[in-house]
């Protein structure tokens, strides 16, 4: 299965060489770096560098991406910030062959600090195997930085889209028209970053709010409505320690 990695920029991409030397170490057939004018360009044969304007988020840099990919089967995703353990690309392709049912395969999160060392932090690790779209309503415990998509199921959902800007990814998932596969071998080194755009408390719990409604024919009335419920919660939250920080 031919493979194209897509790896998109935002701001001054401090840890990019690391990014690319993981990548290209897993001999990926294409790899696309979006980039939004705010590094000095790559000199690598291996690596082609399209332009986007710096609207849009994640989602819109993305889509620039995958315009510019040839021919490939299978998109895998990585962050700027973010580093691929050995092997995990393979594990990814390699579970997507061997159930020709999934739409995409996920691995796992080690989160680092800025100093690349562990946090401490835990995700929620999905058992492996398959996965229906509607089991990631609640929570989204997939890394984007290790995720892997065939194209035709990405066209079929979509595509990369960006209705709220935060929580685009999580959106993509619950859009998949078929189940994921989590690969427990596939992991990434996932940079906790104190500026990004999960950081700001107060949109993230308006993009989530936004999204339960947005897919809440995906699960039983009762589970929409308290995941909608836990969302204002947060948002009422979050805007009161913004009223008490003024």
């Amino acid at each position: 299965m031919r493979t194209g990695v897509l790896i998109s920029i935002r701001g001054f991409p401090r840890y990019l060489e690391q990014t690319l030397d993981a990548v290209l170490a897993q001999e990926p057939d294409e790899v696309v770096v979006v980039d939004d004018g705010s590094f000095e360009p790559i000199h690598s044969d291996r690596v082609r560098v399209v332009r986007r304007d710096v609207t849009g988020g994640p989602a819109a840099a993305r889509a620039t991406g995958l315009a510019a990919l040839g021919h490939v089967d299978v998109v895998a995703l990585c962050d700027a910030d973010d580093t691929w353990e050995p092997g995990s690309l393979a594990s990814l392709v390699a579970g997507l062959e061997a159930e020709p049912s999934a739409v995409a395969a996920f691995g796992r999160a080690l989160v680092v600090g800025a100093d690349d060392r562990t946090t401490g932090e835990r995700w929620h690790e999905p058992a492996p195997g398959l996965h229906e779209p509607a089991a990631f309503f609640a929570h989204n415990p997939i890394p984007t930085s290790c995720t892997a998509l065939r194209r035709g199921a990405l066209t079929e959902a979509g595509g990369f889209v960006a209705p709220d800007l935060v929580a685009e990814d999580w959106d993509l998932w619950l859009r998949l028209r078929g189940p994921l596969l989590c690969v427990a071998d596939a992991r990434v080194r996932y940079r906790r970053n104190p500026d990004g755009l999960t950081a700001d408390v107060e949109r993230l719990a308006r993009a989530q709010l936004a999204l339960h409604q947005r897919h809440a024919g995906l699960v039983r009335e009762a589970q929409a409505r308290a995941a909608q419920d836990q969302d204002r919660r947060a948002l009422r939250r979050a805007r009161a320690r913004r009223a008490l920080s003024l």
